[in-house]
């Protein structure tokens, strides 16, 4: 030991190196492979996980697969001996149905079952599933990565089970209850392998030619029955409706005859009123012109004369008429000048008096 220690520490420069032209150009080919394969290495180490997944480590070399620190979206250095086992972190597709999916979705067989009467049922679904960054170890652990596989036939068992909950008329009637009883199916399947069903869809009910056959009858023959209940019932309320015009109308009717006498009593009691008020005025005038106009400032007018002192007024109001004087023969210059002052309002009242006695 003491000797190769001193052999280790004693060793110069000039003891290694390449002494002979061969032994120089050796020394340079190992070189330059030993860089290359560094260049090579360091770069391979590097795993990428994109954001669509998440990874689990793996050593190449021993197999070994780190389960308990799952990887997200990021770059690794694992070494080049390492490589990422993959899962998927966005909704995955599984479906049931006898037409062609989308990319990515596997082409699976209809989903096949029994109803609670024991009627053959052929069923078209679309289930979604999601994985947990914390489960994909377990997922691993139980399922390594064929995890999708066991997943449609957990499914299929379980959605199959499902039907034998509801009669198939409930999915015409009741649609609601039967997605809910299929979609408790789904939850139940996925949980027991550490995924989560994320939403299920029953978009394609069929029976067999005989049993659909009869449903369709029985379905139209339901469906004529409720027509029919609902042309009833728009019957029925179109005759209340009718009826209830026919009050409008007549209230109407009786309304508009109320309003009517209404207005005609109000105008007539207008009418009359305002005749009261003309009469009593008029009388009120005749009094005031009783007590004013006094026949040689003594004697007040009697009836006679008051008749035609009116009569004297009423023409003075009518300057534009033309007078014809009757009982007078011959009338002079004098008499016919008092005529037309008497019709142009310029005479005194005591002249018109006078006139009216001529």
């Amino acid at each position: 030991m003491g000797l190769c220690e001193k052999i280790s520490w004693s060793t110069t420069v000039e003891d290694i190196a390449p002494e002979t032209p061969g032994q120089a150009c050796c020394c340079c080919c190992c070189s330059i492979c030993w860089f290359i394969l560094i260049i090579l290495m360091i770069p391979a180490g590097f795993i990428e996980v994109t954001r669509l997944n998440f990874g689990l480590a793996k050593n190449g070399v021993s197999g070994v697969v780190d389960m308990e620190s799952p990887m997200s979206e990021g770059r690794y250095y694992l070494g080049f001996w390492s490589a990422a086992i993959l899962f998927p972190n966005t909704l995955q597709t599984i479906e049931f149905s006898e037409e062609k999916p989308e990319d990515g979705v596997q082409h699976l067989s209809v989903l096949r079952g029994r109803d609670r009467d024991g009627k053959r049922i052929y069923l078209d679904v679309s289930v979604q599933y999601l994985l947990s960054k914390n489960k994909v170890g377990a997922i691993y652990q139980d399922m390594l990565t064929f995890y999708e596989d066991i997943y449609i036939s957990e499914l299929r068992d379980e959605l199959s089970k499902a039907c034998n909950y509801f009669a198939i008329a409930d999915a015409w009637e009741n649609y609601t209850n039967v997605v809910s009883i299929m979609q408790s199916a789904c939850e139940t399947a996925l949980t027991r392998y550490h995924a989560t069903c994320w939403g299920l869809q029953l978009w394609g009910i069929r029976l067999e030619s005989k049993y659909e056959s009869a449903l369709i009858r029985t379905q139209v023959r339901k469906q004529a029955q409720r027509t029919e209940q609902n042309r009833k019932l728009h019957t029925v309320v179109r005759a209340q409706t009718e009826v209830l015009l026919a009050s409008y109308r007549r209230n109407k009717t009786v309304i508009e005859a109320q309003g009517e006498a209404d207005r005609y009593l109000i105008e007539e009691e207008a009418k009359a009123r305002a005749e009261k008020k003309w009469m009593d005025a008029q009388a009120e005038a005749l009094e005031i012109v009783k007590n004013t106009v006094k026949i040689k400032n003594e004697t007040e007018m009697n009836a006679e004369q008051l008749i035609k002192y009116q009569k004297l007024v009423m023409l003075s109001n009518k300057s534009d008429t033309n007078f014809i004087v009757k009982g007078i023969s011959s009338l002079d210059v004098s008499t016919a000048r008092e005529i037309k002052q008497l019709a142009q309002g310029s005479l005194s009242g005591s002249d018109s008096l006078a006139v009216g006695e001529k």
